[in-house]
């Protein structure tokens, strides 16, 4: 499945493919909130391969004028594609928005805190991806009109990379791996994401993810061989 699709099918499928997966594996794609850089490519790669598309129905509402038509499945609690079960966990953005585990993975981006619902989650996570969006001195000194940093850096913008390396040094020194993700591209760089990490999680197995390429394919399972593959 993919979790949110902001590039092209043909990005994506390339992408996929520097990974030995096959979009037309591919049995849904979920949408976590309804902003362009989350959903641009759902319509496209959707209706190529004949796929659903599991939303909310008020993040559906937002956007599906832009989506276009679709086989759309909605959700608010537990859901599953197939075998497996997917529990949304509401994250704190300026629209509806929302993270997700699947197993003992969880995946929690655009939120502008630490909600209680993620930091449940973790408890029971061996790994996860998580926002780490903005060095906040960057932000501060950089272009962006006022208003829009105003929001960045409000709870309900986005995590910057001390907000992530903090929720991690308090909730999840047990994980196995942290992928680091979702970083501004004006604001952020993987240098100042590892800086913040590893001043608090010296010890913790983590990788930050790339913008503009895959970032691997990796098993987890609590550190032990398993079943099932998931793929950042």
């Amino acid at each position: 499945m993919l979790f949110d699709a902001g590039k092209s099918f043909s990005e994506t499928a390339g992408r996929m493919a520097l990974l030995g997966k096959d979009i037309r594996e591919v049995d849904g794609i979920v949408l976590s909130h309804a902003h362009g850089d989350h959903y641009q490519g759902i319509g496209p790669i959707a209706r190529r391969l004949g796929i659903p598309v599991y939303v909310r129905e008020e993040v559906y509402a937002a956007c599906r004028w832009r989506l276009g038509p679709l086989d759309v499945r909605h959700f608010e609690g537990e859901f599953r594609i197939k075998d497996l079960a997917i529990t949304p966990i509401e994250t704190s953005h300026d629209v509806t928005s929302c993270g997700f585990v699947v197993g003992r993975f969880g995946m929690f981006t655009d939120t502008g805190c630490v909600t209680s619902q993620m930091k449940e989650a973790i408890r029971e996570l061996d790994a996860v991806l998580l926002e780490s969006n903005y060095d906040e001195e960057m932000l501060l000194n950089g272009p962006y009109p006022r208003l829009l940093k105003e929001r960045i850096l409000s709870a309900r913008g986005h995590l910057s990379n001390d907000d992530a390396s903090d929720f991690i040094r308090r909730h999840g020194s047990h994980l196995s791996m942290v992928f680091l993700a979702h970083l501004s591209q004006q604001n952020n760089t993987a240098e100042k994401v590892r800086e913040a990490f590893e001043s608090l999680n010296a010890d913790r197995p983590y990788v930050v993810c790339s913008r503009s390429r895959q970032t691997g394919t990796y098993l987890l399972n609590g550190g032990r061989p398993g079943p099932d593959p998931h793929v950042c």
